[in-house]
């Protein structure tokens, strides 16, 4: 067998040079190859003991969690003192002459529904899933029409809706309303 000096591959007797480095090839005898080889079979043998380590760990460190877990279970019943109900005993016909009544709190009588005034009213509120206009007054598109939005990248948007705030410019397209920065936006135009 034959090994390039500078990245240590292995080659047959054939080769000259070293496929990667264009190094020429030496000549190693069995013995260094033995111990090349064996230093990787330790290796591979380290593997599983260290898995098998692990494992044991694991286990352990999951017994002990367990275990504490159910002596703080435990000892956290034996402390809670057990609720036992005592039968209360009735005064006697005595000790209740004896004891002075209690006052009572009478309700006063609450208005009847026709005496409210008239004028109070109730807001009501609706819930629906219709959808929401957003378009606000003075739009200037024709009926049909729809806005593009010119982007100052040269892009434009075909959109459903459009309107300007203080923010940007909204739009609304297939239901899904978005803020465009004004920066973003060269113009709106109606098709």
């Amino acid at each position: 067998m034959k090994r390039c000096p500078q990245c240590l591959f292995l080659y047959p007797e054939s080769d000259v040079v070293c496929d990667f480095d264009q190094t020429p090839l030496e000549v190693i005898d069995d013995a260094e190859i033995d111990r090349a080889t064996n230093r990787s079979k330790s290796r591979s043998k380290a593997l599983p003991v260290a898995v098998l380590i692990g494992l044991i760990v694991g286990v352990i460190g999951f017994a002990m969690y367990y275990g504490l877990n159910q002596q703080t279970r435990k000892t956290a019943a034996e402390i809670q003192p057990a609720l036992v109900t005592q039968p209360q005993s009735l005064p006697s016909p005595a000790e209740a002459a004896l004891a002075s009544p209690s006052p009572t709190i009478k309700p006063s009588p609450s208005p009847s529904p026709t005496s409210q005034p008239s004028s109070t009213k109730t807001a009501h509120t609706r819930a629906t899933s219709d959808p929401i206009s957003t378009s606000g007054p003075g739009m200037g598109t024709r009926q049909g029409a729809k806005p593009v939005i010119l982007l100052a990248s040269g892009g434009k948007i075909e959109a459903d809706e459009a309107w300007r705030t203080k923010d940007g410019v909204w739009y609304r397209r297939n239901g899904m309303v978005t803020l465009l920065k004004r920066g973003q936006v060269k113009a709106i135009v109606t098709r």
